[in-house]
């Protein structure tokens, strides 16, 4: 006998885009905790948002089709060069914005010492891993049986915009470009989303590079500001040319198929 749901979908999803960064905000104002424990609550509060969310409203089966997304790797491989080039690409064009504003007196290719390139082979992977599984996993399909991709975008960018602020306080960040910056990937991913026809997969691949890339590109003598807005400002400009390139859907009909796919699925 299945069990009638606690909340329906809707009422999940609204709950998660509200409580989740909320609860990190709040995380980050009144834990007196260190930054770097902080910082995995967040994640963890993502993640785990999720996961509640689901079962609250799927049940068991929705929370394993949920962590099943997280092993779903077949995908043809030009879309897995898309998800590490341009990425890179992004952390690059930072690096010459941060260049052409005088803040980093060159751009040029370093490699950190192997310790620390293990070490933060782990823990971007751990991030990734933790933070797509909310916000691209679980919300934008949703969202994206609801509203227009672009809309869907935004509305996750709010949610993570306030999340990130809150990581931003804890790692001395200033507040407008941390703000600011998961507007523009949110565009960027959502995009991503929909060409590879709901891959979490890709959307962790993404996130893996763009948080692992920054060590051998951005100077170490670039202030935390600089480094957070170069990333704003070409974020932006990256999210503004791919509606101008596929317009404010960023190709409707694909996303249409895919909400379509889900709901079948469930």
């Amino acid at each position: 006998m299945n069990r009638k749901p606690i909340l329906s979908e809707r009422q999940a999803l609204t709950t998660y885009l509200i409580l989740t960064p909320l609860i990190s905000l709040a995380v980050a104002l009144f834990l007196p905790l260190l930054p770097e424990i902080i910082a995995l609550l967040i994640l963890l509060v993502i993640s785990a948002m999720a996961i509640l969310c689901t079962a609250l409203a799927e049940g068991r089966q929705g929370v394993v089709e949920l962590l099943k997304k997280i092993f779903q790797w077949r995908i043809r491989f030009k879309w897995y060069l898309v998800a590490l080039l341009m990425p890179a690409g992004i952390i690059l064009g930072s690096g010459v914005l941060a260049f052409l504003f005088e803040w980093s007196p060159a751009v040029r290719i370093h490699i950190p010492s192997s310790p620390q390139l293990i070490f933060n082979l782990f823990l971007v992977i751990i991030i990734a891993v933790l933070e797509e599984l909310g916000w691209r996993g679980y919300a934008l399909p949703k969202l994206l049986r609801y509203q227009s991709p672009l809309i869907s975008a935004l509305i996750i960018g709010i949610a993570a915009a306030l999340l990130h602020v809150g990581l931003g306080l804890v790692a001395d960040r200033p507040w407008l470009p941390t703000f600011l910056v998961p507007f523009g990937f949110s565009v960027i991913w959502t995009w991503l989303f929909i060409r590879t026809r709901g891959s979490l997969a890709m959307a962790m691949l993404f996130h893996f590079v763009i948080d692992y890339a920054p060590q051998f590109i951005l100077d170490a003598s670039l202030l935390i500001a600089q480094v957070v807005w170069a990333q704003a400002i070409v974020s932006l400009v990256v999210g503004l040319a791919l509606i101008l390139l596929f317009g404010t859907d960023l190709q409707r009909a694909p996303a249409k198929e895919l909400a379509e796919a889900n709901v079948t699925r469930h």
